[in-house]
């Protein structure tokens, strides 16, 4: 992991350097990364799996990372999107890959780096390391979430899912997903609109307890995870109510 984050870092570095924001990564053992950004971006049915995020991070109430990679990330898409609204895939996946801002979960690239997010599904561990699959990392995590998020309750792993409803027609998404196997939990975390699902962001979890699934239930509803509606803020409060899908609490 060590090794694989000094070249995230070159790459992040590489990319902030440049006056034009290009990537001159030619010196770096990075073409892998470059192909996948470019592979999913130019993939219009895989880009529509995703809704829109902000770089703000809630947490630490800052851009995780800066203007020149978020403009390299999303070079050549046209969907409106500016600094710091953009497509929640480029920058959940490859954003964060990135990202050199320490969270109070630390570094937001570690998600893909372990094997945590993979054991949670029941995967092989290298599942979603970036450079492991000529797949795009954006798609691996797409062919994994989205089916879930759709049918939350036809994986034997969810343990918990539920919607905040914002309308009749909208709702947004929580899924929790546990192996029973390795004991490792994901969240997953989408926007629902009649049928079309679209993934926000997917990482790993604590240990989710039924005390801890009460509590989470009881919290007020608002947009999370940095996700960005397009008629409200982002982590914004909105009277919705909740329906519980599934759980085994």
């Amino acid at each position: 992991m060590e090794d694989i984050s000094f070249v995230l870092s070159g790459i992040e570095r590489a990319i902030s350097n440049q006056v034009d924001g290009g990537p001159a990564l030619a010196d770096l053992d990075s073409d892998w990364f470059g192909e996948q950004v470019v592979a999913s971006r130019s993939d219009p049915a895989e880009m529509a799996k995703w809704a829109s995020s902000t770089v703000i991070d809630d947490n630490v109430k800052a851009p995780v990372f800066d203007e020149r990679v978020f403009s390299w990330l999303h070079r050549g898409v046209s969907d409106g999107l500016a600094f710091p609204i953009g497509h929640a895939g480029l920058m959940h996946v490859y954003g964060y890959l990135l990202s050199s801002v320490e969270t109070p979960y630390g570094l937001k690239r570690k998600r893909w780096l372990t094997a945590d997010l993979a054991n949670a599904f029941g995967l092989e561990s290298s599942f979603f390391f970036p450079p492991a699959s000529s797949l795009p990392l954006m798609e691996r995590v797409a062919s994994v979430v989205l089916p879930i998020l759709t049918e939350p309750t036809a994986d034997s792993r969810t343990v918990l899912a539920f919607d905040d409803f914002i309308d009749l027609r909208r709702r947004m998404r929580t899924v929790y997903v546990c192996d029973p196997v390795t004991n490792s939990t994901a969240l997953l975390y989408g926007s629902v609109a009649g049928d079309d699902v679209r993934i926000v962001t997917a990482f790993p979890s604590g240990p989710l307890t039924a005390q801890s699934a009460r509590d989470r239930l009881l919290e007020p509803a608002r947009y999370r995870y940095n996700y960005s509606p397009a008629d409200a803020e982002p982590g914004s409060h909105f009277e919705g109510t909740i329906e519980v899908l599934t759980s085994v609490f």
